[in-house]
């Protein structure tokens, strides 16, 4: 009886000390958090590849600290509806060397941006994924005066509706080196507002 009466105080006891030392589990990062860091991993990828790849666009690539971006905010991935073109078809755009480039022309998309209506022509490539050259007001202070692109999966189009995320904005490798040709923005993708994301000028 006298063995039962201790092993009965004990049992408790010491489940108590095994359920306190058991280390607390953590919460998963929230996707704002998560895409960020996405962000941050894709952006020092990009820099290794413009300091080492034979391709770069980067003329000295020994003095190359890597490219400047607006900090990361969840509020710049937004959802825009889509009007599909009634006859999808290639179409020519502009190139900055006086050439021109077929893409097929997807269609419109538009959402409300700081209490704007804001519009873009959406192109896409032979793999069916999406591509948006725009210019905002940022430029050409702080974003390279010739616009900036966006390069977006095939999956991100939903219900009708396209996931644009401006933190993922990227500069033509004509910014960088004038040997290199890239399309120009069409008027219709030139923004009455300030896109305060993606990559910006040193």
């Amino acid at each position: 009886m006298k063995f039962n009466r201790w092993f009965l105080i004990l049992v408790p006891i010491l489940a108590l000390i095994i359920y306190v030392s058991l280390p607390e589990s953590q919460p998963a990062p929230a996707r704002s958090t998560a895409d960020s860091l996405a962000s941050v991993e894709s952006r020092q990828a990009k820099d290794e590849n413009f300091r080492t790849a034979e391709d770069s666009p980067i003329p000295n690539k020994a003095q190359f600290k890597g490219l400047s971006y607006f900090p990361y905010h969840a509020s710049w991935s937004l959802l825009f509806d889509v009007k599909r073109a009634t006859k999808m078809g290639k179409i020519a755009l502009q190139m900055t060397d006086g050439g021109l480039d077929s893409l097929i022309q997807f269609g419109e998309i538009s959402a409300n941006i700081q209490g704007k209506m804001v519009s873009l022509v959406v192109y896409q490539h032979d793999s069916g994924d999406f591509f948006i050259p725009f210019k905002d007001k940022t430029a050409p202070t702080e974003t390279y005066g010739g616009g900036r692109y966006l390069e977006l999966p095939l999956t991100n189009l939903k219900d009708n509706q396209l996931r644009v995320d401006f933190n993922q904005a990227f500069f033509p490798y004509c910014a960088y080196n004038s040997t290199f040709a890239c399309p120009i923005p069409p008027k219709a993708n030139n923004l009455n507002i300030r896109v305060e994301a993606g990559e910006r000028n040193p």
